[in-house]
């Protein structure tokens, strides 16, 4: 199976802050353009023949409205960003040093502002994939978020383990996952 993770266009009006799971509007010229680059990274013939998945998110199920179309994508919890909890909506410089430090220290274990950790997207990865192998052996598409897909790296060969969590994922980047 062949998965090629999305990240969605980017959010207006969110500089400095932790949104995570927050509903954030994204305007709808930078949806035409992250579509735009998706149609040229992922070949028609796959598009057409895919499942498409999305986070519930505005965000992530406008760019899989617009990559699916005329079909809808499934949306899933599974795709959701991970939840910052009371860091949510609050400025990142606003958050205290000691917090940001332990999260540096411990990636895969901190679980920032009470929210979840990276083991716990793992876990909530690891059981999607599972479950879509079940039904799909094909192509999947999934519009997500960068923690999302910092942990499909990092839980793959090509993310280096704790390392894959500080990848650099682009507004509306496509990554490949070959998942035998």
């Amino acid at each position: 199976m062949q998965i090629y993770l999305v990240r969605h266009p980017p959010p207006i009006g969110v500089d400095g802050l932790c949104y995570g799971r927050l509903e954030v509007p994204v305007d709808e010229q930078a949806i035409d353009a992250a579509a735009e680059s998706v149609f040229a990274r992922i070949p028609g013939a796959a598009i057409e023949s895919a499942r498409i998945y999305s986070s519930p998110s505005s965000r992530c199920m406008g760019l899989a409205r617009r990559i699916a179309s005329p079909r809808e994508p499934a949306s899933t919890e599974a795709l959701a960003e991970m939840s910052f909890g009371d860091w949510q909506g609050a400025r990142w410089d606003s958050i205290a040093r000691e917090k940001i430090d332990a999260w540096a220290r411990d990636t895969w274990g901190y679980r920032p502002g009470g929210g979840e950790s990276a083991a716990m997207v793992a876990t909530r990865w690891e059981r999607w994939v599972h479950d879509v192998r079940r039904i799909d052996s094909g192509i999947v598409i999934a519009v997500t978020h960068a923690g999302v897909i910092r942990v499909a790296l990092a839980r793959s060969a090509r993310g280096n383990g704790s390392a894959g969590l500080e990848t650099h994922i682009p507004f509306g980047s496509v990554h490949c996952l070959d998942i035998g």
